[in-house]
């Protein structure tokens, strides 16, 4: 449990509103929520981060998701109970963040919930999504309206469902006057462009796209060094033992991947198997080790950034600093090439106000918020729908939690009457 802000701070009289968001892991291993509380309204309320809770899914329950590299597979039966297992699970999570906050579940108005799901593809990309949150039983367990399915109105407007969360992250982390780079070294690279605020459209201003493969591609390589002894590599300590490989690297970026146009994104991220398979083949053939493939593969993410960086985001953009998230912070060698190649600051994202746990389902929170202010959250230029879109499906909760959003939406004071009445 992590609580980072005063629950009552609200900005020219205005009272804040409080939403949670719950986010269920890649592979349903586990589930995050976090609380936040937002004082004004749309794109220019001033949000931040209450607390968060978590809790690890028992392998009984996400095993049902599918096994590794076949996540997403199982059978209807299967399904049925994961989304009711889930649901218990998330709404224990919910109960512990806001007990443990010492807030009343009156105060949310939303529980904004957000999973791997099941994801239908053509040779034009994802074209379905079913998600797994069971949202009738989560709003009975909780009492909560519960906001769910932000891909399927996206994808339904010709949208590739993804990323749902730039506009989110750019609420959460938007400066005044400076523009940033949030930069996500998870799985898979994705680099979202963070206009300042005080810039005229600055919401409409948003990019976010993949980069290109991330630290899985590390991950692969280091299994594959320490026959699978080891699943990363602690700070890069095995990839600085390596030699650069410039022939290598520049086989990896002239893959045709990087000139594909934006937007561009995946639900499945950028799989290390097409920049793995001739390297391999490349290692045997020269002589490399497993470490230079390591090292080489280091650097070749750190130009991929900066590739990025010069090539994708707007001619007139100035950036003043870069925002380092997901698990590649921890990684020094990749970090130092960057900022290397970058020459801008770069700050983690623990060491700003938003703990690293909290990003990601504080962005759903956010999505929640932004469905009850309806404002839609899927630029075009970020996810590619057709048309901007309000996303999400609403899920009433008691009659009362009902009546409390209406109430705040139409911007009212109704009285909340008793559940015997309301009924």
């Amino acid at each position: 449990m992590a609580a980072v802000l005063p629950l009552d701070m609200p900005r020219g009289g205005d009272p804040r509103r409080f939403a949670v968001g719950v986010l269920v892991s890649p592979g349903c291993a586990r589930v995050t929520a976090a609380l936040v509380g937002a004082a004004g309204h749309g794109l220019q309320a001033d949000v931040h981060v209450a607390g968060t809770a978590d809790a690890e899914v028992p392998r009984e329950t996400s095993a049902r998701f599918g096994p590794p590299g076949k996540a997403g597979s199982c059978p209807a039966d299967s399904l049925v109970l994961l989304r009711a297992e889930l649901a218990e699970i998330e709404a224990a999570v919910v109960h512990e963040l806001l007990a443990g906050l010492g807030v009343a579940p009156g105060r949310i108005l939303a529980v904004g919930v957000h999973d791997p799901g099941f994801w239908k593809y053509d040779r034009s990309g994802a074209d379905g999504y079913l998600g797994l949150c069971d949202a009738a039983r989560l709003a009975e367990l909780t009492g909560l309206n519960v906001i769910d399915a932000f891909p399927a109105r996206d994808l339904a407007q010709g949208g590739l469902g993804g990323p749902i969360t730039a506009v989110p992250e750019w609420v959460l982390l938007k400066h005044p006057l400076r523009s940033r780079v949030l930069l996500n070294l998870g799985q898979t690279v994705r680099m979202t462009y963070l206009p300042p605020a005080a810039e005229e459209k600055a919401a409409s201003r948003i990019l976010s796209f993949d980069v290109g493969p991330g630290m899985r591609l590390l991950d692969r390589l280091v299994e594959r060094l320490t026959g699978g002894s080891h699943r990363f590599d602690p700070g890069g300590r095995m990839a600085v033992q390596g030699r650069r490989i410039g022939e290598l690297i520049d086989h990896w970026l002239a893959d045709p991947y990087f000139n594909r146009p934006l937007p561009r994104w995946d639900p499945r991220g950028v799989r290390p198997e097409r920049f793995l398979t001739d390297a391999l083949q490349m290692a045997v053939d020269s002589g490399w080790s497993v470490r230079d493939l390591l090292c080489s593969a280091t650097h070749f993410i750190a130009e991929t950034v900066s590739l990025a960086l010069r090539r994708r985001l707007p001619e007139d953009a100035r950036i003043d600093e870069i925002v380092v998230t997901g698990g590649g912070r921890h990684n020094g060698m990749l970090l130092r090439e960057i900022g290397h190649r970058c020459q801008l600051p770069l700050e983690r994202i623990g060491e700003s106000d938003i703990p690293a746990p909290a990003l990601d389902p504080a962005g759903i929170a956010v999505l929640a918020l932004l469905h009850l202010y309806l404002v839609p959250d899927n630029p075009t230029a970020v996810t590619k729908a057709n048309t901007p879109r309000l996303l999400g499906r609403l899920t009433p909760g008691s009659p009362q939690s009902w009546q409390r959003l209406l109430s705040a939406a139409a911007g009212s004071s109704v009285k909340v009457r008793p559940l015997r009445s309301a009924v």
